[in-house]
């Protein structure tokens, strides 16, 4: 059993109250979905549906993203539509996957302590690449991801670590996820820099990130820095905000 359940927020950029409708569907399955929520003049609101309010929504034996090499990166989409009465303001698909990561601390033959991971309850060896750039002088776009990412697929890779969490281009996520490629996303942090001028600003950009990027099924790991730690307000910022925004 699946549970679903979509969260966001409402923004009323009109003079007066308004009733905002979020409906959607989600496929396969053609789960249809539909609430209303009163949102004041400029204001923002928060919307959740979830099995409470469509009972389908508690999918039963769901088609799982597993990783490349392990089984088929199966994935769903669910197309969103926000009005206000007949008023079409915004639509979207959203593409995403059912999976469970479950990550272990388990001691190897020499007694070391090794980070282990589980996709849908199976134990996964992990082999993957570095990345460092989307290209060194930053010219990949769009569909030039297909090739590199698919290449990284036919080598029998299953993760790509992302150095620093320097690609930002959605793309090089939605090929993830169509490929089965985990992925090990730092923050901006390595080595001796392990602080900001701007502490706030660092905070804000790091949840921002999560937000925008935790629906992808291919992201495994957030890591905090690279060959560091950050220091312990980041620390303990970067831990608060995967915990809140994706702790799922």
């Amino acid at each position: 059993t699946a549970d679903i359940e979509l969260c966001s927020d409402l923004r009323n950029l009109s003079s007066k109250a308004e009733d905002i409708t979020v409906e959607g569907v989600i496929m396969p399955g053609a789960i249809k979905f539909s609430k209303t929520v009163r949102v004041e003049a400029g204001q923002k609101g928060y919307i959740t549906i979830d099995k409470r309010d469509v009972p389908a929504m508690s999918m039963q034996n769901p088609r799982l993203w597993m990783p490349n090499g392990y089984g088929d990166p199966n994935l769903y989409t669910c197309k969103l539509t926000c009005k206000t009465g007949d008023n079409v303001s915004e639509t979207k698909t959203i593409t995403f996957g059912i999976r469970k990561y479950e990550y272990r601390i388990e001691k190897n033959a020499v007694g070391y302590p090794v980070l282990t991971l589980l996709v849908n309850g199976q134990r996964v060896f992990i082999k993957g690449g570095n990345w460092g750039m989307s290209e060194y002088l930053l010219r990949c776009h769009g569909k030039e991801y297909e090739p590199k990412i698919r290449l990284h697929k036919d080598m029998n890779y299953n993760m790509i670590r992302l150095w620093t969490g320097c690609v930002t281009d959605d793309e090089f996520y939605d090929y993830c996820d169509k490929y089965g490629i985990m992925v090990w996303n730092d923050f901006w942090l390595y080595v001796a820099w392990n602080d900001v001028v701007e502490h706030d600003a660092f905070k804000a950009n790091a949840r921002d990130k999560v937000r925008r990027l935790r629906n992808h099924a291919s992201i495994a790991i957030w890591c905090g820095a690279n060959e560091t730690r950050p220091v312990p307000d980041l620390d303990q910022a970067l831990r608060m905000t995967v915990m809140e925004e994706d702790g799922n």
